[in-house]
């Protein structure tokens, strides 16, 4: 009895055991299964049989985008338009990783746990995604942007609503290209550069440059430098385009003085610049709807004198994001508060992930963000002029030319915000080997603007 009594043990625990694993597993299939049918490998997803019943996307306005008809994905009449959001709604195939016909193709095709992807009609429940998005601003940034790389982000930065985000290159997904994998055309034509791409923000970093500065001591807003069009610090020297003169801390700014914030940066030192750069976004990704961005990056641990001073101005190994560019300009104008962007409207109707998103955080004071707003604003009209943007708008902006080396061209940049009530737009502009942010930038900025100011307040 005793024997039998012992033996019976082991059989017990791995019994219990047996039946905790099921539970875990039942547990595990019943919250996980609409995610674990979406893997990119699943047959079922990923060629257009997988959107053949889909539901409908459309943008703010309820103009359609994507829909489903007699078992065919049917995109937008206007060819612009289907290259301007094809990023963000995707082609028939999962190649967009970000986008939402591949992001959410298990709500769009209608997933239930009992029939999985393959539901009979009578019961599908394919689900509808409204977006943030207007398709007239999108298709005017995209020809704004003349079929330059690059990417433009502009979001409302009091309700995190995404007017506009379009990367290029693009195509019509109608006609995807035979040698897209092969054409240099096209390379990162599935990258969402607006979220997924990260580029030297040349000088309008200086911004965060500047933050840390006003963060650290108030009264650096009135230090005064003359500027001869370069300044030593460590081994080499911090280069400016032109010397700058006689200047004060919204003067450097303004004209862009490289030794000015490139000194400032060596002043401070690597762990007041990394702890404001983190504050302003660095370093960690910026989560919406269930997309996880590509994180900005400032690293200055390993460098020396010099590079950290070249940090300060966007240069050395800084990278950063449009995205995050867009949220840290938005900041500036919201007296110091980051506002997560949003991109679809019926998130609540959707999987949990799709309500998923990075806190709103302080990335500023209230002081410094003002001050770096009055300078922004008087950058637009003391010296870039406010033509260059909309007359219907009060624009504050920074521009930067990111230098790449090889030969290349610099990267064009211009990031900034809109002081209206009633369009309060926070923005960046990024044309890849576009040389000057104010030659190519710029216009950019002003052809999206001056559309979104049109639509919102015409309708």
């Amino acid at each position: 009895m005793r024997k039998t009594r012992s033996r019976s043990f082991p059989v017990l625990i791995m019994t219990l055991a047996f039946f905790a694993g099921l539970v875990y597993f039942i547990c595990n299939l019943i919250n996980n299964a609409p995610q674990w049918s979406s893997v990119p490998w699943n047959g079922h997803i990923s060629d257009s049989d997988g959107l053949s019943n889909a539901g409908v996307i459309t943008d703010v306005n309820g103009v359609v985008l994507a829909r489903s008809e007699d078992g065919k994905r049917i995109y937008n009449d206007d060819e612009n338009v289907r290259r301007a959001c094809l990023h963000i709604v995707g082609d028939n195939s999962i190649n967009i990783a970000s986008a939402v016909q591949t992001m959410y193709r298990t709500e769009l095709s209608g997933y239930s746990f009992l029939w999985g992807l393959g539901s009979p009609e009578i019961v599908k429940q394919s689900k509808d995604i409204h977006l943030t998005i207007d398709y007239r601003v999108q298709k005017a940034a995209y020809e704004a942007l003349e079929g330059h790389r690059g990417a433009v982000f502009v979001y409302n930065y009091k309700s995190g609503d995404i007017l506009c985000m379009v990367s290029t290159p693009a195509y019509d997904p109608y006609n995807v290209p035979e040698d897209i994998e092969t054409n240099d055309e096209y390379e990162g034509a599935y990258i969402n550069r607006a979220i997924s791409a990260s580029y030297p923000p040349g000088s309008t970093f200086k911004l965060v440059t500047g933050a840390a500065g006003l963060e650290n001591d108030p009264n650096v807003i009135n230090y005064e430098y003359d500027c001869t069009g370069r300044d030593k610090i460590g081994d080499n020297y911090i280069i400016c385009y032109a010397p700058s003169g006689h200047v004060d801390f919204a003067d450097a700014l303004m004209y862009s003085c490289n030794a000015y914030f490139g000194k400032m940066a060596f002043t401070l030192g690597k762990d007041k610049m990394t702890e404001q750069a983190e504050k302003m976004g660095f370093n960690s990704p910026v989560v919406f709807n269930g997309i996880r961005t590509i994180s900005s990056s400032y690293d200055v641990k390993d460098a020396t004198d010099n590079q950290l001073g070249w940090s300060g101005v966007g240069q050395y190994t800084v990278l950063e994001s449009p995205i995050n560019m867009a949220i840290r300009s938005a900041s500036i104008a919201n007296s110091g508060v980051g506002i997560t962007p949003q991109l679809i409207t019926n998130s609540a109707d959707l999987s949990p992930a799709a309500s998923e998103k990075t806190e709103d955080r302080r990335m500023l004071s209230t002081m410094t963000a003002d001050s770096l707003k009055k300078m922004m604003l008087r950058t637009v009209t003391n010296f870039y002029g406010s033509y260059r943007f909309t007359e219907s708008l009060t624009v504050g902006a920074k521009t930067g030319t990111a230098e790449v080396g090889d030969g290349k061209a610099p990267h064009a940049w211009v990031t900034g915000f809109t002081e209206d009530d009633d369009c309060p737009l926070a923005f960046s502009v990024v044309v890849e080997n576009g040389d000057s942010g104010i030659s190519a930038a710029i216009p950019v900025a002003s052809a999206v603007l001056t559309k979104a100011a049109e639509v919102m307040r015409n309708d």
